[in-house]
C-alpha cells in the first residue's frame, strides 16, 4: 500500500532520482519544477510542494528546497530574482564561519569562509547574508558561477548529489544586489517558517524511504517483524506530514512568537523521520542493506539531511519555555 498522505514525487529525469545526474540535469530539474510565484507566500501550497520535493530524492531536495526558499525570500523582500536563474541560500555560520563584508561603492569586499554551500557548481546565484558588524548583516544576491569551491571537505558518498562545498574569500571584490534592508534575513517574518519548509522536505524523504522499502519487501514476503516496522513507518510519515500541514494552516500568520511553533514543528518532524530511518534499516535487514543500493542511498541521504536539526538544542529550548 503506497503512502497516500504525501503528494507524489515530482516528474524529474530518472537519473536525478537514482543519483549521479550531471550538474546540468540537476539544475534544469530544480528550475523546471519550481512552483508559480503565487505559491511562495502561500504556506499550505508551499508545504505541499516541498513534501513532493522530498519524496522525489533527498539529495536533490536539498537543492530544490533552497531554490524555492530563495524565491520566497525575494517575494518577502519585494525584490525580483534573476529570471531563469537557479538559486541557493548559503547562510551557514557553522563553527563561527561566515562572510565579513565592507561596502565599497556599488561593490562589496568579502572575506571569510562559507561552509556547507550546497549546489556548488550547480546553481547560478546564491542569497548570502554577510556581516559588516556583529549585530548587522546584509543579504546579497550574488552570481556564484565562478567562485572558488573547496570540495575536499565533503569526504563521504552520502548526499553527494547535493554538491556541497566550502568557499574561502580574502578581500574579494564582488558586485551584488542587496535584498531587503539591514539585518533583513534573520529579522523577517518568514525566517522561522522557512525551517518548517525544510522539515516538509524531510517528511517527503521519509515517504520516499517507505516507497522503496515496500518495493524491495513485497507484501507476500514480509515477516511479522517487517509488518510491524512498516506499520510504524507509515504512522510516523503520516504524523510528520500532519504536523507540517497543521503548521502551514495556522502558525505562520497567527502566532505571536514565531520561533516557538516553528521549532516545535521541526522537532516533531525530525523525531518522526529519525524513527522511520531506524525502522527502515531494521525492516531491510542485512540483505536489504547490502543488496538494495537505492534504498540505502535514500536512507543514508535522509539521515544526513535531517542531521542539520540538533535534537538536543531544540529539545532543551522547547523544554525551557
Amino acid at each position: 500500500m503506497p503512502v497516500t498522505a504525501v503528494p507524489v514525487a515530482l516528474d524529474v529525469p530518472a537519473t536525478v532520482r537514482a543519483g549521479g545526474a550531471d550538474t546540468q540535469a540537476l539544475r534544469e530539474a530544480v528550475v523546471a519544477t519550481a512552483p508559480e510565484s503565487t505559491t511562495f507566500l502561500d504556506w499550505p501550497r508551499l508545504v505541499e510542494h516541498l513534501l513532493a520535493v522530498g519524496r522525489t530524492d533527498a539529495a536533490w531536495a536539498k537543492l530544490a528546497e533552497a531554490h524555492v526558499d530563495a524565491l520566497r525570500i525575494h517575494a518577502e523582500a519585494g525584490t525580483q530574482p534573476v529570471p531563469g536563474a537557479c538559486y541557493a541560500v548559503w547562510a551557514s555560520r557553522s563553527h563561527e564561519t561566515g562572510l565579513r563584508a565592507v561596502r565599497d561603492g556599488d561593490a562589496w569586499r568579502l572575506s571569510g569562509t562559507l561552509a556547507f554551500a550546497s549546489g556548488a557548481g550547480v546553481v547560478d546565484r546564491a542569497l548570502i547574508p554577510v556581516w559588516s558588524a556583529p549585530e548587522r548583516h546584509d543579504l546579497l544576491d550574488v552570481d556564484v558561477r565562478d567562485w572558488p569551491f573547496d570540495r575536499n571537505r565533503w569526504r563521504t558518498h552520502v548526499m553527494r548529489d547535493s554538491h556541497t562545498a566550502w568557499v574561502t574569500l580574502a578581500e574579494e571584490t564582488i558586485s551584488a544586489r542587496p535584498v531587503g534592508g539591514a539585518s533583513f534575513y534573520l529579522g523577517r517574518p518568514g525566517f522561522f517558517p522557512g525551517g518548517v519548509g525544510v522539515a516538509a522536505a524531510w517528511a517527503g524523504g521519509a515517504a520516499r524511504v517507505c516507497d522503496l522499502l515496500e518495493e524491495v519487501v513485497p507484501l507476500e514476503r514480509r515477516s511479522a517483524g517487517q509488518l510491524v516496522r512498516l506499520g510504524a513507518i507509515r504512522a510516523d510519515v503520516a504524523s510528520a506530514v500532519a504536523v507540517c500541514r497543521d503548521y502551514a494552516r495556522t502558525a505562520p500568520q497567527t502566532h505571536p512568537d514565531p520561533r516557538l511553533p516553528a521549532t516545535l514543528a521541526r522537532h516533531a518532524v525530525a523525531a518522526a523521520v529519525r524513527r522511520v530511518l531506524v525502522d527502515a534499516r531494521a525492516a531491510a535487514g542485512a540483505a536489504g542493506q547490502v543488496g538494495q543500493p537505492q534504498l540505502m542511498r535514500a536512507i543514508e541521504d535522509l539521515t544526513l539531511y535531517v542531521a542539520q536539526q540538533d535534537p538536543d538544542q531544540d529539545g532543551s529550548w522547547l523544554g525551557s519555555r
